[in-house]
């Protein structure tokens, strides 16, 4: 223990000071319990875990009364702990506070920078020691508690034991100097219970927080590592383009760390001072430029170290706002709202993308003082500049308006038109949350579409616009808040939304329909309820349809106030920007010039048209003017409806025969059933008689006429078999050469084009007494080669003509010869009526068709004028034969050699023997099977017994 040193070598006269405390515990025997007491409660209480803290404070203090910033070293040597610093070394008031310990030496000095309470917060020292030592360049001191016990003692004041004496009431001069370097070196003599490395690692953690905290200290030095601090001026304006108030000022605050000789960024904060009113805050807000992240901001408030009032804000304040002088709370009289004036800078100095985590959150509010600093803060920066915008300069939140889902494509469209859209980082729905505290509007599409009413901007722009707006749009939803969007017309005019609107494949305007501005077009408007019509719907449209046919039909307000513009112009348009676009037949009734006045173009040929060669001399078709084919193009007025080739009428629900077509309603009457369509070639009656073979050749070499040319029941091939004569007949008189079953019954058309008007020719169906007339005298023609097949066919289809009317049998002319199934035409024959017939009758004379009923063959046979084989022929089986079934062997092997069903009796013989009687002639003949008179069928055996 070291020894008293006289007076004269005690040059912070702590004898005296001594002294003066032993006999004021002496004078009042209650004086020492009440200072043991109250050093016990700062410690317990008031400065617990406050040592460093409170050390680090002091080191600051004595920087600032220096004017030099403060260098701490913490180091361990065995059980002591050594704090040291740079500043101001110790002074004789520092002492008689640190012995005093109620009062402070600092107390006056907070103008120059003193922050700490020198004598009170020294006490956190007997917290861990009962042996500390001030090694200062001016003199050093100690404090022990046992020598304090021994002078009490010695005093002659009695103790209830040693521990209850303070340790910082008796201070004694040493002669040790601090460390080299330093000013000033606490030494702690620790005591037993005290974890040292533990102490150290806690040191450590509080080092960077204190170098922000304390701006008069720049370093901490451990043994394991060090950190220092880097405060440089940071221009706003320069970097970021904020504009800070004329209080405030930034700085960026980086801390170091060094640890085994490599350093690196510890933390790095943006800071914004700010000074009113004579109260200093510092906002600090985290950055993540380090090479270790920030840590989280600790929930406190700074005064300007950590006191006890926690907070949820997500920056950290330091305040001048002066604390208790446990500095775990402030003072009662003291606002807090006034630390967050500031507030607003720092949210213009950091990221734009950062500003909105700066947001207070109401959800982390940790208590009533918290509370009322964060409505103090969002009072602050609800109507400051601060919140990003689309474009231009930062908003004023409660004069800004927030879009959510707003995109960087649909900023840079609207950016310029509204100023006050907040940026598109910050227009989330998690961002509204927050700023719709502050006062931000929220706009839905709705609420856009009514903004944009009236603005006037270049069609592209739109288009623009509407490709950005397109993201937004996933669901019906939107669709409908969309409904009042702007769109700009082709006209030049503006629809307030997009319904009845229309797009079609052209530049120009369409006075028939409200069509889209073509630069305008997006996608998006198809859902917002723009149709996009092909050129055939477009020229398919009932507006151009009354145009065409009564032009007074179309209301003024549709008009196009444009000279240079005609409605043929715009048809043309049309039909050339899509060549395969069908075109209406009815716009064929658009009146077009020709000769000198204006005609329907279906009644205007082009100049040169094919038609023109077939045609009567007197036909009644104008020609269109030159000019206008040279001008539109020979394609475009074909497809109007000017005649080039034959054309057709169309009906897609044909209900009368008023199409006035030539000869129509016979066609119609002799339909079995309505046509579900119809499609016709007109004017075939105005084809000169002596050009039909040049007419049937324009005819099959039209592509666009084969589908109508091949309906075999439709009106063309219909007209054309009755009327269109070649060499005298007609065209239904002949046959295509590829109707090979037809050979000898119908000539063949001799042209090149036969094959592909084969449905306008004649067939094996029969159409008229004269078709029938001449299929009997071609079959009766002996000069003709005519299968057996051919003419079945052939006598079947006059029969069916027979019995659906077409023809009255009375009404066919009698032929003089038939043709047997031999293939001669004979004059003697009879028609086969019933099929065992066939066995018993030569080929050359009966006449078989394709027909098993009797009442048929009867028919023919009265067409002409022959007997049926039944009326010639009788016949008896010669035995009566086994009887049988139909499902014995004999009569199912039968069914299956000749496909005859067996029905009734069934009798089998060995040898079916037949007496046929012909004209008083009667013959046996030899059998596989018959039918007698009773119905009884009998069968040649074909089975063994």
């Amino acid at each position: 223990m070291t020894t008293d040193r006289r007076d004269n070598d005690d040059p912070f006269g702590t004898g005296r000071l001594r002294a003066a405390t032993l006999d004021a515990w002496r004078s009042s025997p209650t004086r020492l319990v009440e200072d043991s007491n109250a050093e016990d409660d700062l410690v317990t209480v008031g400065y617990r875990d406050r040592l460093f803290t409170e050390l680090a404070v002091n080191a600051a203090d004595a920087a600032a009364v220096s004017k030099s910033p403060a260098r701490i070293a913490v180091w361990l040597d065995d059980r002591e702990l050594h704090v040291a610093n740079t500043g101001a070394p110790l002074s004789a008031d520092g002492v008689r506070s640190l012995v005093a310990l109620r009062a402070s030496a600092k107390s006056d000095d907070t103008a120059a920078g003193v922050i700490g309470r020198y004598g009170v917060g020294f006490t956190a020292t007997a917290t861990v020691a009962d042996h500390v030592e001030i090694r200062s360049t001016t003199g050093s001191i100690r404090f022990d508690r046992a020598d304090t016990v021994a002078a009490v003692r010695n005093s002659g004041i009695s103790l209830r034991d040693d521990a209850s004496v303070p340790l910082l009431r008796l201070a004694w001069p040493v002669d040790t100097a601090p460390a080299a370097d330093f000013d000033t070196d606490v030494l702690l003599g620790l005591t037993p219970d005290v974890d040292a490395q533990a102490l150290l690692s806690d040191i450590a953690a509080q080092a960077p927080d204190l170098l922000l905290s304390l701006e008069a200290v720049e370093s901490i030095t451990l043994p394991d590592r060090s950190f220092r601090i880097e405060r440089t001026e940071f221009d706003a304006a320069e970097e970021d383009g904020a504009q800070l108030g004329p209080d405030s000022s930034a700085r960026r605050l980086r801390v170091f760390v060094d640890a085994d000789g490599a350093e690196r960024v510890y933390a790095s904060w943006l800071e914004v001072t700010h000074t009113r009113d004579g109260v200093v805050n510092r906002w600090l807000a985290p950055q993540s430029d380090a090479a270790v992240a920030a840590r989280p901001v600790r929930g406190v408030l700074y005064a300007p170290t950590a006191t006890d009032i926690e907070l949820g804000l997500p920056a950290r304040i330091i305040t001048s706002l002066p604390p208790t002088p446990d500095r775990r709370r402030l003072l009662p009289d003291v606002d807090i709202a006034s630390a967050a004036a500031g507030y607003a800078d720092l949210l213009r100095i950091v990221e734009p993308s950062d500003r909105l985590a700066l947001l207070p959150a109401s959800h982390r509010i940790a208590g009533l003082d918290d509370a009322r600093l964060t409505e103090a803060v969002v009072d602050e920066v609800r109507d400051a500049p601060w919140l990003p915008a689309a474009e231009g300069p930062d908003l004023v939140p409660s004069r800004a308006t927030l879009l959510v889902g707003l995109t960087d494509e649909l900023a840079d469209v609207l950016g310029d038109l509204f100023a006050d859209l907040v940026h598109p980082d910050l227009s989330t729905s998690s961002s509204l949350v927050a700023l719709e505290r502050l006062g931000v509007t929220p706009i839905g599409l709705a609420a856009l579409a009514d903004r944009l009413v009236g603005v006037d901007r270049p069609a592209s722009w739109w288009q623009r616009l509407y490709a950005a707006l397109a993201p937004l749009v996933p669901t019906a939803r939107e669709v409908e808040e969309l409904a009042a969007l702007p769109v700009p017309r082709a006209d030049g005019r503006m629809n307030i939304g997009a319904r009845g609107l229309s797009v079609v494949a052209t530049s120009r305007p369409l006075r028939w329909i409200r069509t889209v501005d073509p630069d305008a077009d997006h996608p998006l408007l198809e859902r917002l309820g723009v149709q996009r019509l092909s050129v055939a719907e477009a020229l398919a449209d009932d507006g151009l349809r009354a145009l065409v046919e009564d032009e007074e039909a179309v209301d003024d307000e549709d008009a196009i106030d444009d000279e240079d513009s005609t409605l043929l112009d715009e048809i043309v348009e049309l039909l050339v920007a899509d060549p395969a676009a069908d075109a209406p037949e009815w716009l064929s009734r658009m009146t077009l010039p020709a000769d000198g006045e204006w005609r329907s173009a279906d009644e205007l040929l082009l100049p040169n048209a094919p038609l023109l060669s077939v045609l009567v001399d007197d036909h009644p078709f104008g020609i269109v003017d030159d000019e206008l084919v040279a001008r539109v193009g020979v394609d475009v007025l074909r497809r109007i409806g000017v005649g080039w080739g034959f054309t057709t009428v169309s009906d897609e629900f044909p209900t009368a025969p008023d199409h006035d077509l030539p000869d129509e309603e016979l066609w119609w009457d002799g339909l079995a059933d309505l046509p579900e369509t119809l499609t016709a070639v007109r004017d075939l009656d105005l084809v000169d008689d002596e050009r039909w073979p040049e007419a049937l050749t324009l005819l099959a070499r039209d592509e666009s006429l084969e589908s109508v040319l091949a309906d075999r029941q439709g009106y063309t091939a219909w007209w054309l078999r009755h009327h269109a004569e070649i060499d005298g007949h007609a065209l239904g008189w002949y046959r295509a050469p590829s109707e090979s079953a037809l050979a000898g019954v119908r000539d063949v058309l001799d042209h090149p084009y036969a094959d592909s008007l084969a449905a306008a020719l004649g067939g094996s169906d029969v159409e008229s007494v004269a078709d029938a007339d001449t299929l009997l005298h071609n079959l009766a023609d002996p000069a003709r080669e005519v299968s057996a097949g051919a003419a079945s066919t052939t006598y079947a289809a006059i029969v069916r003509a027979c019995r659906h009317g077409i023809v009255e049998p009375m009404d066919l002319a009698v032929p003089e010869r038939v043709r047997a199934v031999s293939g001669r035409a004979v004059t003697d024959a009879m028609v086969i009526d019933r099929p065992w017939h066939v066995q018993v009758v030569d080929a050359d004379a009966m006449v078989v068709f394709a027909s098993a009923n009797a009442d048929d063959a009867a028919l023919l046979a009265d067409i002409l004028d022959v007997p049926t084989s039944s009326e010639v022929l009788s016949a008896v089986v010669a035995s009566e034969g086994e009887p049988s079934t139909a499902a014995d062997t004999d009569a199912v092997l039968f069914t299956a050699l000749s496909g005859r069903a067996v029905d009734g009796e069934v009798r089998v013989h060995d040898d079916l023997v037949v007496t046929v009687a012909r004209d008083g002639e009667s013959v046996d003949v030899s059998l596989d099977w018959w039918v007698d008179d009773r119905g009884i069928t009998h069968l040649r055996r074909r089975t063994r017994r």
